[in-house]
């Protein structure tokens, strides 16, 4: 399957009664048949008879617990309909340059080694993974070291390509403030990039002598608070912000916060043991300084 946005590796859940009774009638009205329950998803039998397939269903059951269990035949059908049209998504051309304007980044975390692996790179100082993948009307496919290699390119030179594009599919409105009260700003246009234009931060936002604090809790969300000193004693709330759309949301990338500046990313703040932790490096001082502007002489 190549579709980016439907496997799940996020760690599997048990699902209740009520979500896996919602989920087999909706399949069984597409005519399928479920085979196998597995603890993050279910196996089944398509229409016609053939092979088993395994949908992974993590990702919607994060969805369906936000939502009234009335909407779940609706949530479900969407669902499935997304997982049908990537099952069925286009060819990747055998020279990813004659759709170099369909490349995107995406942040995340890293792949299971032990699966097939999309190329990527470490993002330094976040645990976090920068991938490639060509853009679909309904889905999305990663890309691979064997697409690299048949079209002749290196990734980080396509990397370069999809940042581009990522930077002119950006809207110049696309960080609204969040309240009047705080200087925090949430990117979101829904397009399956949100997080992924974390990369872009420093260009997107107005200068911030000492760097911005980071949070992406999911592939859908951004946000992003210029450093201040009367934000220092609030940037907590920024953690409680990860650390609760991380556990609720669907397509979960990170509960970290980090602190950006001069391009470089450095873990600000961790959940350990139930509670925020709050480590800047020691170049957060000298970046605090920046803020106090020259010494007099």
């Amino acid at each position: 399957m190549s579709a980016a946005d439907l496997p799940d590796d996020e760690p599997a859940p048990q699902f209740p009664a009520a979500f896996r009774s919602a989920v087999a009638g909706r399949l069984a009205a597409g005519g399928y048949a479920v085979a196998t329950w597995e603890p993050g998803g279910v196996n089944v039998r398509p229409p016609g008879g053939g092979d088993e397939q395994y949908i992974g269903l993590a990702n919607l059951y994060r969805r369906a617990k936000a939502a009234d269990a009335a909407e779940w035949p609706e949530l479900i059908d969407g669902f499935l309909d997304r997982l049908a049209r990537a099952v069925a998504a286009p060819d990747i051309p055998h020279d990813l340059m004659t759709v170099a304007d369909r490349l995107r980044p995406r942040l995340g975390r890293p792949f299971d080694k032990r699966a097939a692996h999309p190329w990527g790179i470490p993002l330094p100082g976040t645990g976090l993974e920068i991938t490639l993948v060509v853009d679909f009307p309904h889905t999305m496919a990663f890309v691979t070291d064997e697409m690299l290699k048949r079209s002749r390119k290196r990734g980080e030179d396509l990397l370069d390509v999809a940042v581009e594009n990522l930077r002119n599919a950006t809207p110049a409105d696309f960080f609204d403030r969040a309240s009047p009260d705080h200087d925090i700003y949430l990117g979101h246009t829904g397009d399956s990039y949100d997080a992924a234009r974390a990369l872009l931060v420093e260009e997107l936002m107005p200068d911030s002598p000492a760097g911005f604090w980071v949070a992406v809790p999911s592939r859908d969300e951004l946000a992003v608070w210029p450093v201040s000193f009367p934000a220092i004693k609030d940037v907590h709330g920024l953690h409680l912000f990860a650390v609760e759309n991380f556990r609720e949301h669907a397509y979960p990338i990170t509960d970290d916060v980090f602190w950006v500046w001069h391009g470089v990313w450095h873990p600000f703040i961790t959940l350990k043991d139930g509670d925020s932790v709050i480590d800047p490096p020691e170049l957060f001082v000298e970046a605090l300084q920046a803020l106090e502007g020259p010494k007099p002489q």
